[in-house]
């Protein structure tokens, strides 16, 4: 029973990660194609 449970938390640990992971890629192609190319939005500098 202790061994199911483990693995099904380490199976949950993996899929948030995957997620995770997923999702800041997701946000730095985003990120990138608005800061990039000919309609590039001007972010102001410090």
């Amino acid at each position: 029973m202790l061994k199911k449970l483990a693995l099904v938390a380490a199976a949950a640990g993996a899929l948030v990660a995957v997620r995770k992971r997923s999702t800041d890629r997701t946000e730095a192609d985003l990120w990138r194609e608005a800061t990039s190319g000919p309609g590039a939005v001007s972010t102001p500098t410090r």
